[in-house]
């Protein structure tokens, strides 16, 4: 009997230096991994660009079994992204929540229509660039951007621009294109929508006379013939249907622009969760299946980890912010 207890003692001894405690485990950039359902918050409306990268996500995460649970797409728009971002804010340190993030998590906070900033959260990885494009409907009058751009400076109020929400970077690189091309943007006309889908259909219906959005928002339609496409912002000619549409740049208006997409995390997230995520979201863009999601949609791949991306956003943050107070729609107070 001494024996045995002798025995078990030891046997216990080795399995408490075995075992990590829950602190360790939780400083082990590879001990984490989610243990339910994954949500993963879109900011915007069903079918628009953060909406088709979210959905690209899950699918491709799970498809190829990088992540071990469901994860469930939630879409919450409204509030310039504060409905969606009070959601993550509520779940501080929770690796099971998650927020497709683009420039609006920036510009909206400098412009005061969000009490929250990057700062709040915890940015995992960057991963997609998308260039926008200026659209008509097939019977508009404007058959360039240069007649777009002489419209304009005569009547910086006579077309109605359709965009995403407000101080969105589809809406801000359209003011700074507008602003190159010589244009009071201060009396553009705009009217925003939840996403790229309701923003086609206001084309569409005679609501809006211009819209500016991603490639991807209006590729269909454009092959279908039921839209135009004036000018895109990217650096060069896009294939396909857009093979023919020119650059801001060969328009005569120096400017290049790109909305980017990543996912986010709330605030306080230890680093095991952070390294977790970082680790599947680089595995998802090795892909095959994202590389073809990526020409299909007209998106460019440009992949950051954590902190690299808090970096480039700390950056971003500062450039909005100099081209907003040019417009006067930083926060006053």
């Amino acid at each position: 009997m001494k024996r045995f207890r002798s025995t078990l003692l030891l046997a216990l001894l080795a399995a408490s230096f075995v075992r990590p405690s829950p602190s360790l485990a939780q400083n082990n950039p590879r001990s984490w991994q989610p243990s339910r359902p994954v949500m993963f918050i879109v900011p915007n409306g069903v079918a628009g660009t953060s909406d088709r990268a979210a959905r690209t996500l899950q699918r491709i995460l799970q498809t190829h079994k990088l992540i071990n649970v469901p994860m469930v797409i939630v879409n919450r728009p409204g509030g310039n992204g504060t409905l969606a971002l009070n959601q993550l804010r509520a779940s501080t340190g929770d690796g099971h929540v998650l927020l497709i993030m683009n420039s609006i998590t920036l510009s909206a906070h400098i412009a005061g229509l969000t009490p929250y900033g990057h700062a709040d959260f915890t940015p995992l990885a960057l991963m997609v660039d998308e260039y926008y494009s200026v659209n008509v409907r097939p019977d508009s009058p404007l058959r360039s951007a240069s007649e777009l751009l002489t419209r304009l400076r005569k009547t910086p109020d006579a077309l109605t621009f359709g965009s995403a929400s407000v101080t969105g970077d589809n809406y801000i690189s359209m003011l700074m294109a507008l602003k190159k091309g010589g244009i009071d943007v201060k009396r553009v006309k705009t009217v925003s929508f939840a996403g790229g889908s309701e923003i086609a259909l206001a084309l569409l219906g005679g609501h809006v006379d211009v819209t500016h959005t991603g490639l991807g928002n209006v590729l269909a339609l454009v092959r279908e013939g039921r839209m135009r496409t004036l000018v895109i912002t990217g650096p060069r000619r896009m294939q396909g249907p857009f093979a023919d549409v020119p650059t801001w740049k060969e328009a005569g208006v120096d400017m290049t622009a790109s909305g980017w997409r990543g996912v986010m995390g709330p605030k306080g997230m230890p680093e095991a969760q952070v390294a977790y995520w970082e680790r599947a979201l680089k595995r998802m863009t090795e892909a095959d299946e994202w590389k073809r999601d990526l020409e299909k949609n007209f998106w460019v791949a440009e992949f950051m980890g954590a902190r690299e991306v808090r970096q480039f956003m700390d950056n971003d943050n500062a450039a909005l912010r100099r081209f907003l107070s040019e417009l006067g729609l930083t926060d006053k107070k």
